[in-house]
This record gives C-alpha cells, sequence and structure tokens, in this order.
C-alpha cells in the first residue's frame, strides 16, 4: 500500500502540478454485470485488454507496433479511417498508430507537452500543449494547434488560455476546452479565434450545479458531446461527471464528489479522478477512472467496471485480470468494437508507456 501511495504522488507530481487535489483508497473491489469479462458474441470476452503498441522502457523509436516506443503518451484519438492518434507528453509529439506501424506526425520546435487531442467532424485535427509557442510552461500557457497530417506540422490557433486539456469536438467549428488550472469549460472557434465561456466560475473552483458562472468544477478534464447536445465532462476534482446544456446548465450526472470505488445505480456509484469519457451511438459511456485503474461504462443507468483489477500495474487479461498504470484518454474505434486506452507513466518515469486496446462490443 506505501509504494502504491508512492506512485499515486508520483503521478501527481506532473499532472497536477497546478494545484491539489484530495486522494482515498479505493475501496474492496466490485465487477457489476458482465464487467469481470463476460463473453460476447465471436468469443472475445468483454474487457479484454491488449496492448496495441509501446512497451515499458521509454523512447520515440517509429516503426512495427512491437519495437515502436512512447514517452508517456496521454491523450488518443481515433480518425474516420480507424488510425489512432496519440499525444506524446514527455516525447513532444504526436504520433500515429495505422496498419501496426507507428509514426511521428508532429515534431517540431517549442511543441512541448501536447495531452488534449480532438478531431472536428469534417476531419481537422487539433491539439492541446502545456507550453505556448514560445517555450513557456505556467498555469496559463496552454496553447492550441492545428496538425496538417499531410505535411506532418502544427499551427497556433490560440495560446495561453489557461491548461485546457480536455479538447473534444462541440460543433462544426467549435471545441470545448475544459480547463484544469482555471476550472471552467468554454468554447473556442477555431477560424475566428473567439472563445465563449460555457460554464464554471474561471480561477475559482468548487462542485456546484448551477447555470454559467455559478457553476464549479475542480479540475475538469475530458469532455465528450452526447447526442441530446449537452456537454459531458469528466470533472477529475471533484470525482464526478457533470453534464452541460448548451445554455450552460449543469447538473451532475453520477459520481458523490468524494473519491473512492463503487459501481451500480447512477446515484450511489463512486469514481476516483475520472480523467476522460467517450460515448458510443448506442448512448454507451465510458470512463477512464484514471486512480481506480478502470475503465467504467454507463449503460442503462448503471455504472460498471468492464477492465481493471483496481491494482496500479501492467497486465494484460480480460475484465479484472487487466492492469493500468497511467490511464488517461480513451477514444473508441469507428465501429465501436474497441476502445483504445493511453496508459503512460503519470509523469512518474517509471516502465509504463503503452497505448492499450479494449474489446467493449
Amino acid at each position: 500500500m506505501k509504494l502504491l501511495m508512492e506512485m499515486k504522488m508520483n503521478f501527481f507530481k506532473q499532472h497536477t502540478k497546478w494545484g491539489a487535489v484530495a486522494m482515498a483508497v479505493a475501496a474492496p473491489l466490485v465487477f457489476a454485470g458482465c464487467g469481470g469479462g463476460g463473453s460476447v458474441p465471436g468469443g472475445v470476452r468483454l474487457g479484454q485488454t491488449k496492448t496495441l503498441a509501446g512497451a515499458g522502457e521509454a523512447g520515440t523509436a517509429d516503426g512495427p507496433v512491437a519495437t515502436a516506443r512512447f514517452n508517456n503518451p496521454v491523450g488518443v484519438a481515433t480518425d474516420a479511417a480507424g488510425n489512432v492518434f496519440v499525444t506524446d507528453y514527455d516525447g513532444n509529439r504526436v504520433r500515429r498508430i495505422s496498419n501496426g506501424v507507428v509514426d511521428t506526425i508532429v515534431n517540431q520546435a517549442n511543441f512541448k507537452h501536447p495531452f488534449g487531442i480532438a478531431f472536428l467532424a469534417d476531419g481537422r485535427l487539433f491539439v492541446q500543449t502545456d507550453n505556448n509557442d514560445a517555450g513557456a510552461e505556467t498555469a496559463t500557457s496552454g496553447t492550441i494547434w492545428q496538425v496538417n497530417i499531410a505535411a506532418k506540422t502544427a499551427t497556433v490557433v490560440a495560446r495561453n488560455l489557461g491548461l485546457p486539456r480536455g479538447l473534444a469536438a462541440y460543433d462544426t467549428n467549435q471545441l470545448a476546452l475544459s480547463d484544469l488550472s482555471q476550472h471552467d469549460v468554454r468554447l473556442l472557434n477555431v477560424d475566428t479565434g473567439v472563445i465563449t465561456p460555457l460554464a464554471g466560475l474561471r480561477g475559482t473552483p468548487g462542485f456546484v450545479n448551477g447555470t454559467g458562472t455559478a457553476a464549479r468544477f475542480n479540475r475538469p478534464y475530458g469532455s465528450v458531446r452526447l447526442s441530446n447536445g449537452n456537454l459531458l465532462v469528466a470533472d477529475a476534482g471533484n470525482n464526478a461527471l457533470r453534464e452541460i446544456t448548451p445554455a450552460g446548465v449543469v447538473t451532475t450526472l453520477t459520481g458523490t464528489g468524494t473519491a473512492g470505488f463503487k459501481d451500480g445505480a447512477l446515484n450511489e456509484a463512486v469514481f476516483n479522478g475520472p480523467q476522460d469519457v467517450v460515448v458510443d451511438s448506442l448512448g454507451f459511456i465510458y470512463v477512464a477512472d484514471n486512480f481506480n485503474n478502470r475503465v467504467r461504462r454507463i449503460r442503462n443507468g448503471i455504472v460498471e467496471t468492464i477492465a481493471g483489477s483496481g491494482a496500479q500495474g501492467y497486465a494484460e487479461g480480460a475484465g479484472s485480470q487487466a492492469q493500468f498504470f497511467g490511464l488517461e484518454g480513451i477514444a473508441l474505434s469507428p465501429d465501436e468494437t474497441t476502445l483504445y486506452v493511453s496508459d503512460g507513466n503519470g509523469g512518474s518515469g517509471r516502465p509504463f508507456n503503452r497505448v492499450r486496446s479494449v474489446h467493449v462490443r
């Protein structure tokens, strides 16, 4: 237990360096429904977890997935063709996994510490870096870049925004920015650079439902737009998932505000630092529950664990056999059968630098 807590604190040194968040030791393991690795059509078990690319050792080598190396992968996104794009935080690169091969898409001067990553519906790719294009890294230096995949270059769209590590497509030309250092959610028009507040009071953390600046968040991370038009945000510091209407009305979908672990109904489930969320066409919501070291799913109003034992580490297998170390960004394959997970080292320098795949349907 002492080693586990030490590893958690090492993670916070990098990924929560701009503020403090309370931690709690996870409750005893409980697997709901078929989250423990029940069978699915085709013989593959639900939650079957494998390594897609990378290894324990850190590096930036491109090439076949078996020999390619990453250096703390944190964010992940997929394009319409099923290619997997990864923000390699300590490698200062954007990487692509395609047809069993890893290549580097962005590696240029002053493109440092990329984290958030998202595609708009038209195929344009955007990435957030903690550093600005002058190389500065502060609590407000976060910068949004547009990536030209063909040219393998990145161009600044907006700089010095805070630390909006949560990047999500909002509509045809807007990105939702969830800002972990400023504790609010805003919209960025990528064509004009205009930023519109959506919810939360900038610079003021808290846990309050309300409208616009009356609402409070605590270190909001990943988000996704739901079919009803609302934005769902992983509110990491509040251990909750929050929903925001286009009018800025904030409610809590699930999570009690207290760190811990419990599957079950939305009003009873407990999370510990949820960091990213995605949704599929059936309305199933997948959650990267970072400090519980688990992938959770919300289906028919029930929260269930589909992968991860709760122990921090590395192991393949189905359901509770799998282990994760730095579970951060997640993304679905276009056919919605596979969840890709950036499973990095959490800034600890420990030998965990992989992109994982989890069978979900």
